[in-house]
């Protein structure tokens, strides 16, 4: 029995959620291609990781190919939020653009979800066991994960994308 038709369905539900998203989250990733960019936002981001206690970390950009990549993404910022919220507004603050606790609230929505399936493609591409029992359990918390945070977060951002992942 092949379980990786499951592994390549799931990437599918999670590519069809994160289409929804891509205004939304944007901020983070500017900030973070701004980052990577730029040696003068290089030297004000070590500052402000010291300022705040944190060591140094070069934040990965996601590529919209691998969906464990925003989730990667998305880990990696919140860690960094202060930091990276600091930044943003700081350097976009004449075009009136911001980073709010909304963006960071939705990020950390979207990462809790987007973990439960990072989870699930491990036990899904797991090379020498991957048995359907295993599977139908990663499916039920899958399920009861899109349930939960849809009924905790009523906004019109989230519902989009877990209604999307839901329908997949």
């Amino acid at each position: 029995m092949h379980v990786r038709c499951c592994a390549h369905i799931l990437n599918l539900c999670v590519q069809d959620g994160l289409d929804e998203l891509k205004t939304l989250l944007e901020p983070s990733r500017n900030v973070i291609r701004w980052i990577r960019a730029a040696r003068s936002a290089k030297r004000i981001f070590k500052q402000k990781c010291e300022e705040y206690g944190l060591r140094k970390k070069v934040i990965a950009l996601d590529t919209p190919t691998r969906w464990n990549s925003t989730y990667k993404l998305l880990h990696d910022a919140i860690a960094y939020h202060d930091v990276l919220t600091d930044m943003y507004n700081e350097s976009r603050a004449t075009n009136g653009q911001f980073i709010t606790n909304d963006h960071w609230s939705l990020a950390k929505i979207v990462h809790d979800v987007l973990e439960t399936f990072d989870n699930a493609i491990h036990i899904f591409s797991y090379v020498y066991e991957p048995n359907i029992h295993m599977v139908i359990l990663v499916c039920i918390k899958i399920i009861c994960t899109i349930k939960q945070t849809s009924l905790a977060n009523p906004g019109i951002a989230v519902k989009r994308l877990l209604d999307n992942m839901e329908v997949k």
